[in-house]
Parts: structure tokens; C-alpha cells; sequence
């Protein structure tokens, strides 16, 4: 049980830690490449671990450490057994892997824990099949554990991908369409999280890999992929929410290791403090939240930036107005079903909350009453509610550990800047 203490002002700086989204991805595309090509700069928290683990264990050389930068050289062993590959609760682990697999000689098993055997897989496997490749359900039909037997293929195939419900079903097939002689052509309409679609194409780029796309939504790839000595993975901008958040109700806190053209798109967070009445700069490499009186509400369309959603909710009790966050049905098959949890923390809050299909509405206010937060397992949640409770006081947050997901060192980075003189309340 984590105590959050509450603070009346705030002022400090935060460097974003590397972005998970991109660290899995290159780690990915670092195996495809073949040879040895260096991660400089990955995170180190539990879903890219979990994934190197599974690199390692398909037969691939790997060295380095976190710490430094990990390397990724050849495969140099193949089983003729069944690979176990286990991911926890990494849904990207589970779905890029599922992607590259079934066109990877050997056979595998993919397993994960009790939570990632409840998160959908169906319409990655009915494109998989849709190939001719061998993928198998092991339990509970569109769920993992899943078994893969795979092999080369040629590739020049078109498939069609329902991402509706995860963009990681999309972004899954075009890296595995990058390890095919002839590529892919890949169709989808896919609206939820479209901005991680975007960031898979903009690695596959960076990797040499042939990116086109229609604005019918087809994509055509065509590999192959192409080693690189070193790719340094950039600062992560779902990470850096937490921290522009309290600066735009607390004081003020900028946030280092950030790109200003990156292609992550919770980037938005900073244009979303500042419709709300937030101060907000962006300088080089650092972005700038400072409170500028109450923040406003509005309504905000998160269906590409989902994983903002649970910062943008937890500060939504002090606007002024009420906050509608649409777009969002996706983000109840997230580490939790974070429309729901959303709803029932902020209620233990004191607060009123309205949960809808696709969204929440949220009022203005809360009560100072004690109030235990259960994160249900889900990183995000911890983490943002943190946040709220340094404005609100009497908040404590249960299995604080879930951060070690994407952000191990959250809770240091947050003694840290509270730890200023004459913050505490």
C-alpha cells in the first residue's frame, strides 16, 4: 500500500523514461534484421523483458544489458520441440510475436497470465489464417494460449485486419508482412489507437523497411528488413502524462527526453493541458506544464491516445466543467478494463462519474474522505491516480508495484519531486 501525500504547490523536473512501445518494437525488428544491431537507451521494465526472454528463447544471440543497451545478433539454435513463451500480461509481447511467428520455422507456444488469457486475440488469428499459416487455440476459443507452427513463406499476399478493437492485431501483421520476401499488403479500418499504427510505420522506416500507405487505410509492406548498428530508443510520452499533469494542477513541471516530432500520440497530452487552460511550452527536447488558475473541461476524442486516458480521467474532477473522454471502447480489453475501473476508483474519490459504452463523463469535485485504490492490475491506473492524489490528499494506492510494467522507477521520480522544501500540506 502506497500513501500518496498531499501537496499544495509543485516545481521540478522529470526525465521521461524510454518509451515501452518502442523499445518492444525494435527489439522485434532487431531479430528480423538478422546480424547484430545494438537497442541503445530501452526501457527496462517487465513487458520488454519478457519479450527479450522469448527472443532468447527462440534461438536468437543476445547481450548487453538494460542498463547500457541490449544486443540482438542471429538465431543461432532452432528446437524441434515446442518453444514456451511466456508474457505475462505483455499484450504487445503476445501479439507481435503471434505476428512474426507463424512465419518463423519452428513451434511455439504462447502463454501469458490469467488477465492476458482474458484479452481478445480472434481477429489477428482469423488473419493468420486467412494466410494459410498454423495457428492454434490451446483453452478458450479467440483467447491465448495459442500454438504456432511456423514457416517461411514467400509472402505477396493481401489481408484484410479488424483492429477496431487493438491496433496491435495491425501493427502485428505489418511487422510480420516486413519478414516476407514479396511483403504484405494489409487492409483495415482500424480506428482505435490508430497513432500506434502510425508509430509501427515510422520504425518499420527507420529499419529500411518500404511503407506505403493509401488513405483507404491499405498499407503495403515490403521488407526486407534491414540491420542497423545501433537505434536509440526515444523518450516515452504516455510516461511523461503523468508528470505534465501535475504541473498543470500543482505548479509547474517540465519533462526532459521528450520529441517534439515523435510519432507517439499521446504527444497530444500537452495540446489537451492546454485546451483546458493549462500553460504548456515546448522547448528542444523538454515539454512544460504550468497551472494557470482552474482547468476547464470539454470533451476529448481519445480513440487514438488511449493511454492517456486514465491521466486525463484522474485530473477531471478539478475542472471546472465536466470532462467527456468518447472514443474509448477499446480500453476495456487494456491490462484491465480501464473504463470501468476508471469509474469505480474515481467514485471512491467522491466523485461522479457517468460510465457509458465507449467513454466516461466526469463531474467537477471530490470528496477529502479516505479512499484506497485498487488498480486492478493495471499500470496506468496506479500511476495516475498517484497524480490525483497529490491535489487531493487521504489517497493511498493498493499492489503499487503493477508500475514495474512500464515505469519501475515511478514511485522514486515521485518522492523526488515532492521532495522540495515547503510542498507538503
Amino acid at each position: 500500500m502506497k500513501s500518496i501525500p498531499r501537496i499544495t504547490s509543485l516545481s521540478g523536473s522529470v526525465e521521461a523514461p524510454s518509451s515501452k512501445s518502442l523499445t518492444a518494437r525494435a527489439f522485434l525488428l532487431a531479430a528480423m534484421a538478422g546480424g547484430e544491431t545494438i537497442v541503445e537507451r530501452p526501457l527496462d521494465s517487465d513487458d520488454p523483458r519478457y519479450l527479450l526472454d522469448a527472443i532468447r528463447k527462440i534461438g536468437f544471440e543476445t547481450g548487453g544489458s538494460f542498463r547500457d543497451a541490449v544486443t540482438i545478433g542471429e538465431r543461432t539454435s532452432m528446437s524441434a520441440n515446442d518453444v514456451e513463451l511466456f508474457v505475462g500480461n505483455a499484450g504487445t509481447a503476445m501479439r507481435f510475436l503471434a505476428g512474426w511467428l507463424a512465419f518463423t520455422p519452428g513451434r511455439f507456444v504462447l502463454r501469458g497470465d490469467a488477465r492476458m488469457h482474458e484479452r481478445p486475440i480472434e481477429e489477428l488469428v482469423d488473419a493468420l489464417r486467412m494466410l494459410d499459416t498454423e495457428v492454434e487455440y490451446l483453452e478458450k476459443e479467440g483467447f491465448p494460449p495459442i500454438s504456432i507452427r511456423g514457416r517461411k513463406m514467400r509472402g505477396g499476399f493481401e489481408v484484410e485486419v479488424d483492429g477496431d478493437r487493438s491496433s496491435q492485431f495491425v501493427s502485428a501483421l505489418m511487422m510480420g508482412g516486413a519478414s516476407l520476401h514479396d511483403g504484405m499488403a494489409l487492409r483495415t479500418d482500424a480506428r482505435a489507437s490508430r497513432s500506434y499504427i502510425d508509430l509501427t510505420a515510422a520504425i518499420l522506416r527507420d529499419f529500411g523497411v518500404e511503407v506505403e500507405q493509401e488513405p483507404s487505410g491499405r498499407f503495403r509492406i515490403r521488407g526486407p528488413v534491414k540491420r542497423l548498428d545501433r537505434y536509440v530508443v526515444e523518450g516515452d510520452w504516455s510516461s511523461a502524462s503523468y508528470w505534465l499533469a501535475a504541473g498543470a494542477i500543482l505548479g509547474e513541471v517540465s519533462v526532459t527526453n521528450l520529441r517534439h516530432d515523435s510519432a507517439q500520440g499521446d504527444r497530444a497530452f500537452l495540446e489537451i493541458l492546454a485546451s483546458m487552460g493549462a500553460d504548456t511550452g515546448m522547448a528542444a527536447s523538454t515539454a512544460t506544464a504550468r497551472a494557470a488558475g482552474s482547468l476547464r473541461g470539454g470533451s476529448f476524442d481519445c480513440s487514438s491516445t488511449p493511454d492517456i486516458v486514465p491521466t486525463l480521467a484522474a485530473i477531471a474532477p478539478l475542472a471546472s466543467s465536466p470532462v467527456e473522454i468518447t472514443g474509448i471502447a477499446h480500453l476495456r480489453i487494456k491490462e484491465s478494463d480501464r473504463i470501468a475501473v476508471l469509474a469505480s476508483e474515481l467514485r471512491k474519490l467522491g466523485a461522479k462519474v457517468e460510465e457509458r459504452e465507449d467513454g466516461l463523463r466526469i463531474e467537477p469535485g471530490w470528496s477529502d474522505a479516505p479512499a484506497s485504490i485498487d488498480p486492478h492490475g493495471d499500470h496506468r491506473i496506479a500511476m495516475a491516480f498517484a497524480i490525483a492524489g497529490l491535489a487531493r490528499g487521504n489517497v493511498s494506492i493498493e499492489n503499487e508495484s503493477v508500475v514495474g510494467k512500464s515505469y519501475p522507477r515511478f514511485w522514486k521520480t515521485l518522492e523526488e519531486l515532492v521532495s522540495a522544501p515547503a510542498t507538503a500540506g
